[in-house]
């Protein structure tokens, strides 16, 4: 109860379970509390939310298998060009991050998946960006099973709070639907940050950043690390609430409420002396989709801030701002471990 009172204080607790329950009036409501989230804090939990504690014990049980994995293993799964795979530690910088100038690589292992794509799926036979197969590690049955229905129960958790930020905007409920049809751009990422035994300057486990998603939904175990940088300019650390994911907004959301929305600068630093995993999930539209200033968003006082821009090419100029290996970049690292190509997130 005191995490939950000290994380209200600072990020709302909101209850999504009258709306998804159908209760008359709901929606109304519940859009009131989000929309207040997101002009003034950008992050907020959402609670009742549906998903089944297996699926999430299921999933964190998958991702302490992968990075419990031998090295040589799991670089024969390197992240590639459609940022699907394995990313080891020492591979990433926050390039694209205007919140703050790393200089040193952050200290996390990740594993990225995407939609489970076969081989005759129509983007991957045309090669089309961002539409590529996921990657699996050999020998490790289930695992593909529990990462995948991890990730489609958070893609399903998002559908149906994506009304909820539409009717925060003063819109139809269903006015971002057709931005997420025909497979929404989304990623699951499972993060592993190793304890930093001795914090030097400007070294984390994840550099502050924003997220470059329309939104995230946060799974976290008990070891702290996240921090969230307030309005106030406070960084607060948002402690673990049972039965939460912690939810925040990113780059796109911002971009399309020309800055209503925040999109809030975060970072991780593992200072608890014990391995730290964490699951993230970004939901964010078709890159087909054009991100252009919402009308509900802009007037005469408030001109639009961003040019109409196609979300692919927003998402490949962050991974080049950011991938060693989009920039042609090799770690050094990387190099040790036999010279694979690196690349950052």
């Amino acid at each position: 109860v005191a995490d939950a009172d000290a994380a209200a204080a600072k990020i709302p607790i909101i209850d999504f379970g009258p709306y998804f329950a159908g209760k008359p009036g709901a929606l109304a409501l519940l859009a009131e509390q989000v929309g207040h989230a997101c002009e003034n804090v950008g992050f907020f939990y959402i609670s009742n939310h549906g998903v089944s504690e297996s699926v999430v014990e299921r999933g964190f049980a998958a991702a302490r298998r992968f990075h419990a994995l031998p090295l040589a293993q799991k670089l024969a799964l390197k992240l590639n060009e459609n940022n699907i795979g394995y990313l080891p530690i020492n591979a990433s910088v926050q390039g694209a991050s205007t919140v703050h100038k790393a200089t040193k690589p952050n200290q996390n292992e990740s594993f990225f998946t995407s939609h489970d794509r076969g081989t005759d799926h129509p983007d991957v036979v045309a090669g089309k960006p961002l539409r590529g197969r996921n990657q699996w590690p050999e020998g490790q049955p289930g695992f593909r099973e529990d990462t995948i229905a991890y990730m489609k129960a958070m893609e399903a958790l998002c559908t149906r709070m994506m009304p909820t930020f539409a009717v925060a905007l003063g819109l139809p409920p269903d006015h971002f639907a057709p931005y997420f049809a025909n497979e929404a751009h989304i990623t699951l990422r499972m993060l592993y940050y190793p304890p930093q035994e001795a914090v030097e300057d400007n070294l984390f486990g994840q550099a502050p950043h924003t997220d470059n998603s329309f939104m995230t939904v946060l799974a976290r175990t008990q070891v702290p690390g996240l921090a969230v940088r307030l309005t106030s300019g406070e960084w607060f650390a948002p402690p673990l609430v049972p039965g939460t994911f912690l939810v925040n907004l990113g780059n796109m959301m911002r971009r399309w409420s020309n800055d209503r929305f925040l999109s809030t600068p975060h970072g991780v630093l593992n200072e608890s002396g014990v391995d730290r995993y964490s699951i993230a999930y970004f939901h964010s539209p078709n890159p087909d989709s054009v991100i252009e200033c919402l009308p509900t968003c802009a007037g005469p006082d408030n001109p639009p801030k961003y040019p109409p821009a196609v979300y692919r090419d927003l998402v490949l100029a962050f991974y080049r701002a950011n991938y060693f290996h989009q920039k042609g970049h090799r770690s050094e690292a990387m190099q040790q471990a036999g010279g694979a190509e690196a690349a950052a997130y």
